[in-house]
């Protein structure tokens, strides 16, 4: 393992490949820090899909459902971002397997799972989608409403310590989503769809109930509830849901368990349980009045029993990889860290190199090479004005830099000599070679922290204003005291105009507006202009209307109009949780010549698209529209209607 060299991405070292698929792969990995001891599982999409606008944004509907649950029957998120040009997530290592390579095992064992096992089974996955169905954003207080929609077997794993986990909230549904599943999509595995779904019902938890029934049925059993040789076989068997009760297949099942199970398969969803809360009360109180002597413990026995060598195996690969050397990695990380500026060569620790004194030429490279970086701290935390003040800043302190060194050593002569014409030693003057002697003692790093001094001075004096908001400080204030600061900040050198009258101090002409429920997935316009909102309080001019959109893919726009004045300079706008917009689909035909466009007016916007075009996403509603050409001179008036979930053929 010494001689081996593994792959470090970003901040984690890759250990072997779990899963490789089209689209992502799944890794061990270790995390390199202050838990290095720390084993994860790292999902890297490829970088084709990473770079893909429709799949950055599923990929950042799964994050906003996931990244805040925390429940020990739920795969915890840990982190995620993108490094070398790929989204990644990195996950909860679960050391274990899912609960379709339990029946399988069982299978080739020619074994059905234990009831008891199964019933605990399923009481935990029902335990890990309650938590999720009811899930609310604690900042805001709103429910997220998810629902699974991908409840099976492969979703479902079991720690080889006994643990249960629902993993997998891929394509879930929630208020987060940033747009609606189109329709004629099928979203999940065919064989765990519930019958609703077919008949285009707007799914709630339920949906995932009957998916844990079926689930549970097929542990119980065995074998498939829904299989057929064709997928429009099996959608018939869902839309009939006539359903065989566990017992009557495996005689080891009590009737009592039967009822559970069929209640959570009613083909109306009104019949089944209220939530999955109320099953799993089911649940537990028929195992443990069936089965009084189970223990939680019992599926870990289980396990070890059935995956005996893989666990060796496992343990063993475990204690390889514990033996890593990890430092390389870690300083490799950091030095990179380091060269791209997000921390300091003081954090990482590296070793600085001792120089030997260098002319004063090269002292005032170095000072050059100090004052840049103070200008990447100074700038993360100051709007783009000031650090454009703060580049023009740092040129005028290395000008007046360079200036003081080249007078540092006439001045320091000429201190020296009139200062030594009063001090006598003795009855005797010092002489020439004396002077130049102690002028040459005159230390090296007293010029530059004399040139730091005084160009720190300068900025503090001449860009007083900005210095008090870094540090609580202002130096004119200082020495001229508040009017003269006033007087200064006014009048440039005391000048008055040519009128001779006293400029009056500058109006306030700016405002700001602060916005609320506000999230990632939606996009900020202010009068129309695309605005990169991070928290900060947008700036807007004063006595003038100012309009604010939100929007989010998949819902109708928010639009609001605040005008500020001088006497309520501020204010506060509370994005409401936004209505999900009724969409429909529409195609053009195939045969418009290039350079052709499409223009209609949505939600209040002008649209303009190239055609041809295919599946486009259109709010309902009745279009009038006009298709030109701009190539040709050509214009044509056409008139369109879109129909929520219906598509739209425009000749």
């Amino acid at each position: 393992m010494s001689d081996k060299k593994f792959q470090r991405f970003g901040k984690y070292l890759i250990l072997d490949h779990l899963v490789d698929g089209g689209m992502a792969k799944i890794c061990r990995a270790r995390y390199l820090g202050e838990q290095a001891n720390k084993m994860v599982a790292v999902k890297m999409v490829q970088p084709q899909f990473s770079n893909d606008e429709a799949f950055v944004r599923m990929f950042q509907d799964e994050l906003n459902i996931t990244f805040g649950m925390l429940h020990p029957n739920i795969m915890q998120v840990y982190d995620y971002g993108k490094t070398n040009g790929q989204l990644y997530t990195a996950m909860e290592y679960i050391h274990g397997a899912n609960l379709k390579q339990y029946l399988d095992r069982l299978k080739e064992k020619k074994v059905v799972f234990p009831v008891e096992i199964s019933c605990f089974i399923i009481s935990q996955v029902c335990l890990g989608l309650h938590y999720a169905h009811t899930f609310t954003d604690k900042l805001t207080g709103k429910p997220y409403n998810i629902v699974h929609r991908d409840i099976s077997p492969h979703n479902i794993m079991l720690t080889y310590d006994g643990a249960v986990k629902v993993i997998d909230f891929g394509i879930a549904k929630a208020n987060t989503n940033s747009e609606a599943t189109q329709a004629g999509t099928i979203k999940g595995k065919l064989s765990y769809l519930a019958p609703e779904y077919l008949d285009g019902h707007e799914l709630d938890a339920r949906y995932d109930e009957f998916a844990v029934g079926i689930t549970l049925w097929e542990l119980l059993c065995s074998r498939k509830l829904f299989q057929a040789n064709n997928d429009l076989a099996v959608l018939k068997q869902i839309q009939a849901c006539k359903i065989t009760p566990p017992s009557e297949i495996n005689p080891s099942v009590p009737k009592e368990l039967d009822a559970i199970v069929m209640k959570a398969l009613s083909k109306d969803r009104a019949h089944r349980y209220e939530n999955l809360d109320q099953m799993n009360r089911a649940l537990v109180r028929f195992l443990y009045s069936t089965y009084p002597e189970f223990n939680a413990s019992d599926l870990k026995t289980f396990a070890d029993d059935l995956f005996k060598q893989e666990i060796a195996k496992d343990q063993a690969k475990f204690v390889e990889y514990g033996s890593i050397d990890i430092l390389p990695y870690i300083e490799d990380m950091k030095l990179e860290e380091s060269r791209t500026g997000k921390i300091s060569r003081k954090e990482v620790g590296a070793k600085t190199t001792v120089t030997p004194p260098q002319p004063q030429r090269e002292k005032i490279r170095e000072l050059e090479m100090t004052i840049d970086p103070m200008e990447v701290e100074i700038g993360l935390a100051q709007s783009q004005k000031e650090k454009t003040q703060t580049r023009k800043l740092n040129k005028a302190m290395l000008q007046t830099a360079k200036a003081t060194s080249r007078n540092t050593k006439v001045n320091s002569s000429a201190s020296s000599i009139k200062n030594s014409s009063k001090e006598k030693t003795g009855s005797r003057t010092l002489s020439k070679k004396e002077l130049a002697r102690q002028d040459e003692k005159s230390s090296p790093a007293t010029v530059i922290i004399l040139i730091v001094a005084a160009s720190f001075a300068a900025v503090a004096y001449l860009q007083a204003d900005m210095v008090e908001r870094l540090i609580g400080l202002n130096l004119k204030k200082m020495i001229h005291g508040e009017e003269a600061k006033r007087a200064i900040s006014s009048v440039p050198n005391n000048k008055k105009n040519p009128n001779g009258k006293t400029p009056t101090p500058a109006v306030q002409s700016s405002g700001k507006i602060i916005m609320g429920g506000v999230d990632i997935s939606m996009e900020v316009y202010i009068n129309g202009v695309k605005t990169q909102y991070i928290g900060r309080p947008i700036q807007v001019d004063l006595d003038q209307e100012t309009t604010i959109a939100i929007k989010k893919s998949g819902y109708v726009p928010y639009v609001t109009k605040v005008t500020l004045s001088k006497d309520k300079n501020s204010a506060v706008v509370n994005v409401p949780e936004l209505e999900r917009a009724r969409m429909g689909l529409l195609t053009t035909s195939q045969n418009y010549t290039a350079g052709s466009k499409l223009i209609y007016e949505e939600a209040g916007e002008t649209v303009e698209r190239d055609l041809p075009f295919k599946d486009l996403q259109v709010q309902e509603g009745t279009y009038q529209a006009k298709v030109i050409n701009p190539i040709l001179g050509t214009e044509k008036r056409v008139e369109f209607v879109i129909e929520e979930n219906k598509k739209h053929f425009l000749e």
